[in-house]
Parts: structure tokens; C-alpha cells; sequence
């Protein structure tokens, strides 16, 4: 009798290492996106390659060899002796158009590592590391005053990166709950910038503002199954997030600088300070219906509500800019003949999803429309899937001098199952 080469020592290797490189990988981006000014930043990010081809779809979704960190219940889908080990990127295409300027970039980034695993047969574990929310805007005007020719700037950049823990309960047979514990970090830095680029006796004017941020979060969820005559199963999902407190650490600098050779060189602080404060995160719900037959089909609908009204940042009152938001998913996904052709054991995937939009400007709302389609592709001889994904996102409108923005986004992801405390004989 000898350890199966594939026992869990080697699948903790792959993820100590995976957990590291992901500390040190930063988003590789060369375009802002202004929208992510207001609240937290951009908060509908990449999830993974799965649930963005079917639009972003997942409530009632549960397989054994993926993990939905969609819904915290669905972690009891784990088989009672595997191991699931889930890891994706994704890169996206920008065009951005505000009357008849256009601009354009590109960026790429790691959109999670995860892995769950069952305890028993009616607990299930998950864990895992993704991008919370992602802030990248400037945006500058030119004037001329009796002191001369200056520009205004304003920026940010940073974002907010969530680290869980997720366990589910099967109290009885197609039923689950289950809770993801998160801790959110990371940092929001702006700044506001006067500078006077023609002039070599007045001094460029900055202020500075470094949000730091650790916090706890959690959210809930459950799943319910209603088995019909043929087999078939009817779902049902919903998730709870309650609002939260994120405290913050704050540091706010003012001063002069001058620029030479493209470089800022301070010449005295003008006022400087720290200060304890926090984030009021506001409460979301959500609810999902599906149909769906095992290892052939899965067509599901999901609603999430989010009261972004009760959004404060630092000692806010209000939030003039924020509504309450309301996204819409619809997706399906369907394999052939899982014991067919190559082509036939692939699964096809495709969704829609609509976001009526969390900012209001200029009595416009920014809603988003997003159309996507993918693939999962088995390994032969493995319990090993890819998953490639492919997105066409429409957020804005060049109405009242606003930025319509299109995103064409590709994400790729790999599961794989193995087996957990297993020991195989050799005959």
C-alpha cells in the first residue's frame, strides 16, 4: 500500500504557492475608469470564467467539481472524499467615448483562487482570496486665471481585496445553508492636484487622502431542491449581506511641489494629519430560481438588490450620487452527453445580465448591459475542467456629456478535483 501521488500535501503546495504568487500580482491596467470615483470603487468585477459565461448566474448553482462562492450553501456539493481546487485570470479590452473623444487600453488581472472541501458528509469547507473592489480614475480641466494658465486634477487609485472563509450545513437532503466569513484590506488613495505648468515661480498645490482598510464582512445564504417525477430538480437560492462597519485608518497631507524631468519634488507641508474613521457598507439580497438535470442542463435566473443609499464614506451625511441597485442575471449551461465525443463532454454556456446602475449623474443613471458565452473543457483522464469565458459589457452613455464605456472581457479559470485522505492499493 502506498500515498496516493495526488494526496492533499501536494494539492497544499500548489495552493501555498498560488496564495503567494497572488500576493505579489497587481492588476496590469493603462486606462481609468472615471465611474470608480464614487462609493468603494467598482464593485461588479470579474468573478469567475463559469458564472460570467452564463452572465453572471449562480444562486442555485452547485457542482461537485467547482466552487460558487456566489452562495455560501452550495459548498456541501463537495463530494464526501474530494478536494476542489479553483483558480482564474481574466484579461478585458476597453473602449471608452465621450463625444468624440475615444480612448482606449487594456488590463489583466487574477480573479481568485479558491478550493473547498467537505468534513462529513453534511459539512462543506471553502476558502479562497479575489479582488472586492477596484478604484482607477483621473480626470483633469484646463483654466487660465490673472495668475496664469493651470490644471486641476483629480485621481485615485487602489482597491479593496477579500480573503474568506465559507461553511455550509446539510441539515437534510436538498436543503443548505451556509455563511462566508470575509476580511476585507486594502487601501483608496486620492489626491487633487492645482498645478501651473507654464510657471516657474508659483508652486503646484496637492492634497492627499490614504484610506486604509481592515474589516470583517459576512454573508449568508441557502439552497432548496424540489426533485420532479423525471428526475429533474427545481432550485431555489437566496443571500443575505448585512451592512457592515469597515474601519479605516486615514492620513491627509498637504503641500507644494514643483515638477522637473516628469518628477514631483515637495517643497514644504503645508498641513498634515491621521485620523480613525470608517466605511458604512450597505446591506444586499439577493434570490434565484433554476431547472436543471443532472450532468445535462442547468437554466437559472437570479435578482440581487443592494441599498447603495445607505453608502457612507468616512463622515459622509449623504450620498447624492449613489442609488439603490437593482442587477438582473439570466444564464443556462448544457452538456451533450457527458460519455460522448470530446466535443459532445464539453459543456456550452451562455447569459445575460442587466444592471440598472448604483450612480446617478446628471439625472442619468449609469446601468450596465453585459452578453457573454463559454466553455468547459474536460481533460482527458483527470478531474480536471477549463473554463473559458467571453464578455461583451456596455456600461454609460454619451448622453449629457457622460462616458459610455465597452468592455470586451476574456476569463479563464481551471478546476480541478482530487481526492482527499485517500489511500490506493496496488494489486
Amino acid at each position: 500500500m502506498r500515498t496516493n501521488r495526488n494526496s492533499p500535501k501536494y494539492c497544499f503546495a500548489l495552493i501555498a504557492i498560488c496564495l503567494l504568487f497572488a500576493s505579489k500580482l497587481e492588476a496590469q491596467t493603462n486606462l481609468s475608469s472615471p465611474y470608480s470615483r464614487y462609493g468603494i470603487g467598482n464593485t461588479n468585477l470579474f468573478n469567475n470564467a463559469v458564472h460570467n459565461a452564463m452572465g453572471n448566474v449562480g444562486l442555485t448553482y452547485r457542482t461537485n467539481n467547482s466552487v460558487n462562492y456566489l452562495n455560501p450553501a452550495s459548498y456541501t456539493a463537495t463530494d464526501t472524499t474530494s478536494l476542489i481546487f479553483d483558480m482564474g485570470f481574466y484579461t478585458a479590452g476597453i473602449h471608452q467615448k465621450e463625444g468624440s473623444l475615444t480612448s482606449s487600453g487594456n488590463n489583466a488581472s487574477l480573479s481568485h483562487i479558491m478550493m473547498a472541501f467537505p468534513i462529513g458528509q453534511k459539512i462543506g469547507v471553502a476558502l479562497g482570496i479575489m479582488p472586492f473592489s477596484d478604484v482607477n480614475f483621473s480626470s483633469s480641466v484646463d483654466a487660465v486665471t490673472s495668475m496664469g494658465h493651470y490644471t486641476s486634477t483629480y485621481s485615485g487609485d487602489g482597491g479593496l481585496t477579500r480573503a474568506f472563509l465559507g461553511l455550509a450545513y446539510k441539515p437534510f437532503k436538498n436543503f443548505s445553508i451556509g455563511a462566508n466569513m470575509e476580511y476585507v484590506f486594502g487601501n483608496y488613495y486620492k489626491a487633487s492636484t492645482v498645478d501651473f505648468p507654464d510657471s516657474t515661480y508659483i508652486y503646484s498645490t496637492r492634497i492627499e487622502k490614504n484610506y486604509h482598510i481592515k474589516a470583517l464582512n459576512f454573508n449568508f445564504g441557502l439552497q432548496y431542491y424540489l426533485p420532479l417525477a423525471n428526475g429533474d430538480l427545481l432550485g431555489f437560492g437566496a443571500v443575505y449581506n448585512p451592512p457592515m462597519r469597515f474601519p479605516s485608518d486615514n492620513q491627509e497631507k498637504r503641500y507644494n511641489f514643483y515638477t522637473s524631468a516628469a518628477v514631483d519634488y515637495q517643497v514644504d507641508s503645508i498641513f498634515s494629519r491621521s485620523e480613525d474613521n470608517h466605511i458604512s457598507y450597505p446591506s444586499s439580497y439577493g434570490m434565484g430560481f433554476s431547472w436543471q438535470r443532472e450532468n445535462k442542463f442547468f437554466i437559472g435566473i437570479d435578482g440581487k438588490y443592494t441599498s447603495w443609499r445607505d453608502f457612507l464614506m468616512q463622515s459622509d451625511y449623504t450620498n447624492l450620487n449613489l442609488k439603490n441597485d437593482f442587477n438582473l442575471a439570466l444564464g443556462a449551461e448544457w452538456r451533450p452527453d457527458i460519455y460522448g465525443s470530446f466535443l459532445q463532454k464539453m459543456t456550452y454556456r451562455a447569459g445575460i445580465n442587466y444592471d440598472n446602475g448604483a450612480i446617478e449623474l446628471y439625472n442619468t443613471r449609469i446601468n450596465q448591459l453585459s452578453l457573454s458565452c463559454g466553455f468547459g473543457i474536460p481533460i482527458k483522464k483527470t478531474n480536471t475542467m477549463i473554463n473559458l469565458s467571453f464578455e461583451y459589457v456596455k456600461k454609460g452613455t454619451t448622453d449629457n456629456n457622460l462616458i459610455l464605456e465597452n468592455y470586451f472581457r476574456i476569463g479563464f479559470s481551471v478546476t480541478s478535483k482530487d481526492l482527499w485522505f485517500f489511500k490506493r492499493k496496488y494489486q
